[in-house]
């Protein structure tokens, strides 16, 4: 006895409570030419055609094709297998899924039904944006509608800012960024920074079309005591370095893993402070992930005006000469300096320092009262905080 009937039956009587029902669609059978191209094309279930019920709302099912396999989301699970194609004609095998369960009324059984009908297609025709499956019989059993093809969104990366809304596990479970700390990123063409809740980090990055590979995360060592912040950013970071896709929408940034979890959502991080709002003491530089305090009793500042920013190093006065380009990178002439010479021998070794690695940066974000510039490979930080006179 085939399953399909049964299946179909209790797919029915669980979408009469939740669903309206439709016409009879009938679709015509194959003609005998071939398909268009699969692989690489994205389908929406519009209807599965042996039933006389609409899908049960609220659901969402998706057939994608590459050149052997094919996958998508059945409703509930994730399903995935193989196809053969020769002109109209498809096979096809070994229909896994995740096992997940959904309680929604009717769920289950439309996806039991779906998959079943995807298993036992036998030939394939494409009508413009719509894709009808057909059964051994010629019997059109499930009609798709094309999702159109997404826009290249690498590009979209260099130049953005993020701010961590939750962190998502392998098993499912998210949760929130801890309350009173804030977890960033911060894209340039090739490079990734930010502030991982304590400490700041650094990486590279490739990305192609939606995918994304992450690499060596470095960060300074520093240690927070509030209770969970260490945890917390040991779970950001390595979690940081298991993604391989993502997703940009209107309000979000969404990295997934291999298996297609949600691991990391971001939302764009707001930056109403800029260069000029105020004034910047140095707190500190990291070299190599190596943080030094500046000394306490000489103040190194940074005053940015619209073309140059001056202050001084900690015992001469200085001013440069700098500029920030529309992609955002910003570039730092070589100071110009007083000549004085301070006491003790360790002011002007910091001083001196501090003006050599201004050149260096390529890079600047504000975290409310903070100013961070960075070089172009997040190796050198130059941390400040905003202060009144």
């Amino acid at each position: 006895m085939k399953l399909l009937p049964i299946l179909a039956c209790l797919f029915l009587a669980a979408c009469l409570a939740v669903a309206g029902c439709v016409g009879d669609q009938q679709a015509p059978p194959p003609d005998g030419k071939a398909v268009l191209a699969l692989p690489g094309t994205e389908w929406e279930l519009a209807a599965i055609a042996i039933t006389s019920v609409n899908l049960v709302e609220g659901t969402t099912i998706t057939l994608t094709f590459d050149e052997e396999s094919l996958g998508g989301t059945a409703g509930c699970n994730l399903y995935f297998g193989s196809y053969t194609l020769d002109e109209y004609r498809i096979a096809v095998e070994g229909i896994g899924s995740t096992e997940m369960y959904c309680g929604e009324a009717g769920v289950m059984e439309q996806e039991q039904l779906y998959l079943s009908l995807l298993g036992e297609a036998a030939s394939v025709r494409i009508d413009g944006d719509t894709l009808t499956l057909f059964d051994t019989d010629g019997v059109p059993s499930l009609i798709f509608a094309k999702v159109p093809e997404k826009v290249p969104i690498a590009a979209a990366l260099p130049g953005t800012a993020w701010e961590l809304g939750t962190i998502g596990s392998k098993d499912g479970t998210a949760s929130s960024v801890l309350s009173g700390t804030t977890i960033s990123l911060v894209f340039d063409e090739e490079t990734l920074s930010g502030s991982a809740g304590c400490n700041r980090y650094f990486g590279s990055f490739e990305a192609t079309g939606d995918g994304i590979a992450i690499g060596a995360i470095g960060s300074t060592k520093m240690y927070c005591g509030e209770a969970g912040v260490m945890e917390q950013e040991q779970q950001y970071l390595a979690t940081l370095g298991e993604v391989s896709s993502f997703e940009i929408g209107s309000e979000t940034l969404t990295f997934f893993d291999e298996e297609g979890n949600a691991r990391l959502v971001f939302h764009p991080k707001p930056n109403e402070i800029t260069l000029g709002n105020g004034k910047w003491m140095l707190e500190s530089i990291t070299e190599d992930g190596l943080q030094t305090t500046v000394l306490p009793d000489r103040a190194v500042t940074a005053i940015f005006g619209d073309e140059s920013l001056g202050g001084t190093g900690g015992c001469n006065s200085y001013s440069a000469a700098y500029e920030v380009s529309e992609d955002g990178r910003l570039r730092i002439e070589p100071p110009i300096q007083t000549l004085v010479y301070c006491m003790p021998e360790s002011v002007m070794d910091q001083e001196s320092r501090y003006f050599s690695l201004l050149t260096e940066m390529t890079k600047y974000e504000i975290e409310e009262d903070r100013l961070l510039l960075s070089s172009s490979d997040g190796g050198i930080i130059l941390s400040f905080v905003q202060f009144t006179d």
